[in-house]
């Protein structure tokens, strides 16, 4: 842009707040100049007089961190219903089944997850797990409801069980016995 149309245009602005009539002109080099003073050959322009707003009063707010925002999401219950404490599951395969009750529901966002022995072992949108395998012996289990950044919302109460698996060795197994060579 031309640098004497640029300074043209910035004078306008300044003297269309200081004056009520500019002069425009035409230099020999075809520049457009605008003046608050009257020279021969200009051309009058009528400024109407600025129209002044009131900006509005800015409203004054404090910012909380986000420790101090309730949480618009409240779990109040979380269980395990099954199996219940100090329970000993027989069978050969290990299997257990897990049933939590979660109240209110589970909120979209969010997910339940299965904690056996301290170790994340499954997660989910349902309350029901099923752990396929498990070594005899006493583990115990929680479940926790997490949010999509990995943060637990509500955890349940540890509950303890004993898994009873019959041993392949054992005479009462009716299962084939494995071939173990005779020394």
């Amino acid at each position: 842009m031309n640098i004497k149309l640029l300074l043209s245009l910035i004078f306008l602005f300044v003297t269309y707040v200081h004056a009520e009539t500019v002069y425009k002109t035409v230099d020999a080099e075809g520049n457009i100049v605008f003046s608050d003073v009257p020279s021969d050959g200009a051309e009058e322009i009528t400024i109407k007089k600025a129209q002044a707003i009131n900006p509005p009063k800015a409203r004054s707010f404090k910012l909380s961190p986000a420790e101090d925002k309730p949480n618009k999401f409240n779990y109040t219950k979380l269980t395990i219903d099954n199996p219940e404490n100090d329970a000993t599951i027989h069978g050969g395969d290990g299997n257990v089944n897990i049933t939590a009750t979660l109240e209110p529901e589970l909120n979209e966002n969010d997910v339940i997850v299965l904690f056996m022995d301290g170790k994340e072992m499954l997660s989910g949108r349902s309350a029901q797990f099923l752990l396929a395998n498990v070594d005899r012996g006493t583990h115990s289990i929680s479940v926790a409801v997490k949010n999509e950044d990995d943060n637990v919302l509500k955890r349940s109460d540890k509950v303890t069980f004993h898994v009873r698996r019959t041993s392949l060795l054992s005479p009462t197994n009716n299962s084939p016995k494995p071939d173990i060579p005779n020394s």
